[in-house]
């Protein structure tokens, strides 16, 4: 007997020890039984349909695609602003920093056919889900455990190489972890990882820890306008912005979420850079 598609996302849940859904993740067209999944970052109509044709029970895919997954994905941002306090900015900074990103993203939300992929997969009945918030979680951890381990002298240089060296997922990538601002031989100071909150936080989240005395942010992903507007600001000043790659750092929870479904029985295929740096 299979999983229901229920189960597949109780399983996240269980991983990271929360009890209700995050808003950025659905189930578009449920299943009973599901024995096989192909699995992967960007699972769309395409891959849908891939998925019915060569027989998987499942589309299981990581990135929102439609459905309440993106019409209420703004719901997780609130996850950002207690990652921004939890370093001790005040919460209304916190919530100044990020009421730009949110005011974009509802409008982008709004705009997005929301029914396209979903649409397909009832189409076909394939069975078809997006798990998002939990795994990015399951990374963020994993970035807090090596920043956490670092010694007090160490330089963001070292702190990007100790990465690479650590996680097999940024180790076996295509992209490398980059420092998008400061020197490598800049003092990391306390680390800021802002992962696992829908998206990263731009420019404006950035700059909020660092005006509040944090020497250190980790982004997986940054867009060039924010960089560059960060560099403008605080080049030379001892802050750094790591950044380490989306598609690897996505790798790390999916990795660790995959691993757990095929102990509970689920067969996975995976593509869209799912199983990078994966045994």
């Amino acid at each position: 007997m299979g999983l229901s598609t229920e189960e597949i996302m109780q399983a996240s849940l269980d991983l990271v020890g929360w009890e209700e859904v995050p808003d950025d993740s659905t189930v578009y067209v449920p299943g009973e039984d599901v024995e096989t999944a192909l699995v992967g970052i960007d699972l769309g109509s395409a891959e849908i349909q891939l998925a019915r044709s060569e027989g998987y029970d499942l589309a299981l895919a990581h990135h929102p695609a439609g459905g309440s997954a993106r019409t209420a994905f703004t719901g997780v941002l609130d996850r950002g602003i207690e990652l921004v306090t939890d370093h001790g900015v005040p919460k209304e900074e916190a919530e100044a920093a990020l009421s730009d990103l949110r005011h974009r993203l509802e409008l982008g939300a709004h705009s997005a056919n929301y029914r396209h992929d979903p649409s397909i997969a009832e189409l076909l009945d394939q069975p078809y889900m997006n798990v998002h918030l939990a795994p990015d979680e399951i990374g963020r951890r994993r970035f807090v455990e090596v920043a956490e381990g670092m010694d007090a002298d160490t330089s963001v240089g070292e702190f990007c190489e100790t990465l690479t060296g650590e996680i097999p997922e940024l180790r076996e990538a295509e992209t490398d972890v980059e420092l998008r601002l400061g020197e490598p031989g800049n003092d990391l100071g306390e680390v800021a990882v802002y992962h696992a909150a829908g998206t990263n936080g731009g420019a404006s989240v950035a700059r909020t820890f660092f005006e509040n005395g944090l020497d250190t942010v980790l982004y997986i992903h940054v867009g060039p306008g924010d960089a560059s507007e960060l560099r403008e600001e605080f080049e030379g000043e001892g802050k750094n912005l790591v950044v380490t790659g989306h598609i690897a750092s996505d790798a790390i929870g999916l990795n660790t979420y995959i691993d757990e479904l095929e102990s509970r029985g689920l067969s996975c295929a995976t593509v869209s850079g799912c199983g990078i740096g994966r045994d």
